[in-house]
């Protein structure tokens, strides 16, 4: 396939992939505009949503289920392009340059994660700038927008030139075992990404400083305290500056573990609602999901190594459809990487499921810190209209994305929660 086929199929898919994104996106104003009310987070409303609100809410991410998909398809459309011929020609540019397989590895590396990145602009401009913006969840102008994007590339071009010269590497280096090698390998890798990213990423995207409210940091690290946690220092992101959405999480190990809380949250809540989400986060910490999350990571990497040596080995004909004379061809990076695609997919579902157990887990740890069901029920009911979080999500949906328990679902545990309950 010529270079300029290959652009115009991959341009053409892209952007017809935006457009219907922009089509189904289209929502009347006077529906983007009708917020929740003051009393649409009133704990006394339990799980109960209006078909109002239901219905803007779905407005709203009904088209982001669609572009999760054009995303997914125009990912494999570019890797089946770049297979049957352009990305050949690139290697082959590639490897008269000077450096040994470390260094070529890595160069197309980057290549293809600039290439992609560039096919998924269309889409990723209209759901996270027009769309965003249009239903006042991004407060970015088009300049801060275009940066986060930049540096976005810069920093996945980076990973992706390092992992590729990892494998590369590791095949050629151990021809007979390179899966095993591999895994190996990726696990410390996925471990390490994990350690720098809220010291060498994070700090690329925001701000961070250490919570202002001296009285409110006290209260969470007394709780840590009877949660067994150790918390140095409770960190806020500038969230602001890009989103009206309020948030939370923990992330790091060891000595780069943070607990970081949005400014968005902490500006418009009480203090036991900013008190609550801190619960959530310390129940993270105090069962390791981080770490369980890379050892998760760990058992997938097995399986897909052990999957992909079975595909190299008994397959031969596939690499040659794809240019490459075999798994150890820098030519056979788009069909490793659609590998990498179609086995994260089929993945997905049983890692959100771990991770919907692991948030539950969350939940129930915060509501026996804080012994405060109703301050959790209007937690939930802010989040749910601040983020405007699907309110009745499709079954498949929750099973297929969700990294959470639908919002209503949560509301009822808080309901139901006991506090003669065991505690753990």
């Amino acid at each position: 396939m010529s270079s300029w086929r290959a652009i115009a199929i991959v341009t053409l898919v892209a952007v017809a992939g935006a457009v219907a994104v922009a089509l189904v996106s289209r929502t009347p104003a006077n529906v983007r505009d009708a917020g929740p009310g003051r009393s649409a987070t009133d704990p006394s409303l339990g799980p109960t949503f209006t078909d109002a609100q239901v219905a803007r809410h779905a407005a709203f991410r009904g088209p982001g289920y669609l572009a999760l998909a054009v995303t997914l398809v125009t990912q494999i459309v570019v890797l089946l392009v770049l297979a049957r011929g352009p990305f050949g020609r690139l290697v082959g540019a590639v490897e008269r340059l000077p450096g040994g397989i470390l260094v070529h590895a890595a160069a197309v590396g980057i290549a293809i994660a600039v290439i992609v990145t560039m096919a998924l602009l269309p889409v990723g401009f209209v759901r996270g700038f027009i769309v965003a913006r249009d239903w006042g969840l991004s407060t970015q102008e088009l300049g801060g927008w275009v940066g986060d994007t930049f540096r976005g590339t810069l920093v996945g071009s980076a990973t992706a030139g390092i992992v590729a010269a990892a494998f590369f590497g590791i095949v050629r280096w151990r021809p007979g075992s390179w899966w095993v090698w591999g895994w190996a390998g990726f696990t410390v890798l996925t471990a390490a990404l994990v350690f720098l990213w809220p010291v060498a990423i994070a700090p690329l995207f925001n701000r961070f400083t250490p919570l202002e409210d001296a009285a409110l940091a006290a209260r969470i690290k007394t709780m840590a305290r009877r949660a067994g946690v150790e918390v140095d220092a409770v960190l806020v992101s500038d969230a602001s500056r890009r989103t009206t959405a309020e948030n939370a999480y923990v992330a790091g190990l060891g000595g780069t573990k943070r607990m970081v809380l949005y400014d968005t949250l902490v500006e418009r809540g009480g203090e036991d609602e900013t008190l609550f989400v801190a619960a959530h986060e310390l129940g993270h910490e105090a069962e390791g999901h981080v770490l369980k999350g890379v050892l998760v990571s760990s058992i997938g990497l097995l399986l897909g190594f052990g999957a992909l040596t079975l595909i190299a080995r008994t397959l031969p004909g596939l690499w040659s459809w794809g240019g490459a004379s075999g798994v150890r061809d820098l030519r056979a990076l788009p069909l490793l990487l659609l590998f990498a695609l179609i086995a994260g997919a089929v993945a997905l579902p049983v890692e959100n499921a771990l991770s919907r157990n692991q948030e539950a887990t969350a939940d129930r740890i915060a509501l026996r810190l804080t012994d405060d069901p109703e301050t959790a029920v209007r937690v939930f009911r802010r989040l749910a209209f601040s983020n405007l979080a699907d309110l009745r999500p499709p079954a498949v949906a929750t099973w297929l994305l969700y990294t959470h328990p639908p919002i209503d679902e949560r509301i009822r545990n808080a309901i139901e929660f006991s506090p003669a309950a065991p505690r753990g």
